[in-house]
């Protein structure tokens, strides 16, 4: 009996040393975790037609696709001014919109009534305010729209912020046009179909409601004239000229515009370690983000970082300075 019991004694042991030295299998993605803990993301775009949800998507691939711990996914909304509400209210964690709705919002300015609980990550390509007509709607330029039905795009997306703009320096409000507030797509085709005389989309170059239309329709694009892109510069000093060349809808003649860069920020929920790593994973694939539209394909790592006057959340501006970008 003693005999026995040694050997199993014995026997118990080796087999404890054994447990104990074997590690727990790990997966792929244990052995490349960053340390962050898991979370689940979304992030507020625009429209499926809009470059913004093209973007977004690749935004959020990229994420996923680098970051084990994070499964982000992008969300389609009204887009420019409405993400920013979205990413403060805690309906979003991560957002898209042009330059001037962030200003607004950190100033807390119209259209918002108070500063908006957002963080600035990085800067983005430029988004394009398209001006779209018909050959025989009698529209050459921003001040024959009086009076007019326009598609002025969505409620919340960047094509009506800029449009109050533009008007004001053509001595005119929303209230001279009859506006109706629809997806780009929807716009376009309210055109194609004559219940519209214009109509409006704030995207990156191609943008692919415009791009539709130029498939089936001749395509005439509005230009702004010298003297009141100045003025509309004088009234909201980050928009910029921009040539759209006549290539890009198989238009008559390149048209000129105005453009604005766009900003992707963060809710400040989501902590500085988390947002170093959106950041890393972003700038280290950006190559990668880049097949996912044309628009972003001139962005540079260095130009994520240039996020002009804006303040960079902490994660964001610890990444770039130890990359050299800052």
């Amino acid at each position: 009996m003693k005999k026995f019991l040694a050997f199993f004694l014995a026997a118990f042991m080796i087999l404890a040393a054994v447990g104990c030295g074997k590690q727990p299998a790990q997966s792929d993605n244990d052995n490349q975790g960053s340390g962050i803990a898991n979370q689940q993301l979304s992030m507020g775009t625009a429209s499926s037609s809009g470059a913004y949800y093209v973007i977004g998507t690749g935004f959020a691939e990229v994420l996923t696709s680098h970051i084990p711990e994070l499964n982000v996914t992008a969300e389609i909304t009204d887009g420019s001014v409405a993400n920013i509400r979205l990413v403060s209210d805690g309906d979003c964690d991560i957002g898209i919109s042009n330059a001037d709705a962030v200003q607004y919002a950190l100033d807390g300015s119209a259209p918002y009534n108070s500063v908006q609980d957002i963080q600035v990550l990085c800067a983005l390509h430029s988004s394009i305010w398209h001006v779209v007509t018909t050959e025989n709607s009698g529209i050459s330029s921003i001040a024959d729209l009086k009076g007019k039905k326009v598609a002025v795009g969505p409620a919340g997306g960047g094509s009506v912020a800029a449009l109050e703009v533009v008007l004001q320096a053509y001595g005119m409000t929303l209230d001279d046009i009859t506006p109706t507030y629809v997806s780009y797509d929807d716009g376009i085709t309210q055109l194609t179909d004559g219940q519209v005389s214009a109509a409006l989309a704030m995207a990156g170059m191609p943008a692919a409601a415009v791009s539709s239309m130029a498939a089936t329709n001749k395509v005439v694009m509005v230009s702004i004239d010298d003297e009141h892109m100045q003025k509309i510069q004088e009234i909201a000093p980050y928009y910029n000229a921009v040539t759209v060349p006549a290539a890009t809808y198989n238009m008559d003649a390149d048209a000129v515009t105005i453009g604005v860069k766009n900003i992707i920020y963060v809710s400040s929920r989501l902590d500085d370690a988390t947002v170093y790593e959106m950041t890393k994973a972003l700038v280290e694939n950006l190559d990668e983000l880049k097949t996912y539209h044309s628009a972003i394909k001139d962005v540079t790592k260095e130009g994520l970082a240039d996020v002009g006057k804006f303040p960079l959340a902490a994660g964001a501006e610890k990444y770039y300075v130890e990359a050299g970008l800052k």
